[in-house]
């Protein structure tokens, strides 16, 4: 379905997109935010709402057990515990990295994770910054369009419109530093801190807004 809408979004290119080392950064930048906000506060069980194979958590926090809960039902990555119920983890912190972009109801998603949360439990939320009719994005377009005009003629001409420039892919939602956190306040949580780090990745660069909340 994708492919018939956005035709350069190849198998291969879409098992390329995530790299070990991609991983390992965005570790290390959540790593930091914790310290620096947290300081000693006690992360005994960490789940990660929504985090595929959970490798994002895996030795996030020393000592703590890491959970993921993910729809796909797909394996966890070695040192994690997959759970198909994610409020019987009773998780200190919980994480949802990279997912309100994609679904069609943030606020009732963040709602859910809520109530997988212990009262006073600490969650972090992350999405990339981003404009969906932003310079950058045309421009990226553009450059998509090209590439498959060049490679790929005939299904150039089915996407060759002007409506092509602001085509919808996989982010439905788009936020802002300040959107992230109006969502998280009208869900009832206690912002502690709020910000955004530089994201360099294969397919874009911008930056990615966090933030970092205790559930009521």
């Amino acid at each position: 379905m994708r492919q018939s809408f956005e035709p350069w979004y190849t198998v291969k290119f879409n098992a390329g997109l995530i790299r070990a080392d991609d991983y390992e950064r965005r570790r290390h930048a959540l790593a930091g935010i914790l310290r620096q906000h947290l300081g000693s506060w006690p992360i005994r069980r960490v789940l990660d709402y929504g985090g595929d194979r959970g490798d994002l958590v895996c030795g996030l926090v020393d000592g703590a057990a890491a959970f993921v809960y993910d729809i796909s039902g797909i394996p966890a990555v070695s040192g994690v515990t997959v759970t198909t119920d994610p409020a019987s983890c009773r998780a200190d912190l919980i994480v949802n990295s990279n997912v309100l972009e994609h679904v069609g109801f943030p606020r009732r998603l963040l709602e859910d994770i809520l109530k997988s949360a212990p009262a006073g439990g600490i969650v972090f939320l992350e999405v990339p910054c981003e404009l969906p009719f932003g310079l950058s994005r045309i421009a990226r377009r553009i450059a998509q369009i090209g590439i498959v005009a060049l490679t790929r003629p005939a299904l150039a001409l089915s996407v060759l419109r002007p409506a092509s420039l602001f085509m919808m892919h996989e982010h439905v939602n788009y936020f802002t530093e300040q959107s992230l956190q109006a969502l998280m306040c009208s869900c009832g949580c206690k912002v502690i801190a709020a910000g955004s780090h530089p994201l360099d990745g294969i397919v874009e660069s911008g930056h990615t807004a966090w933030c970092l909340g205790t559930a009521s």
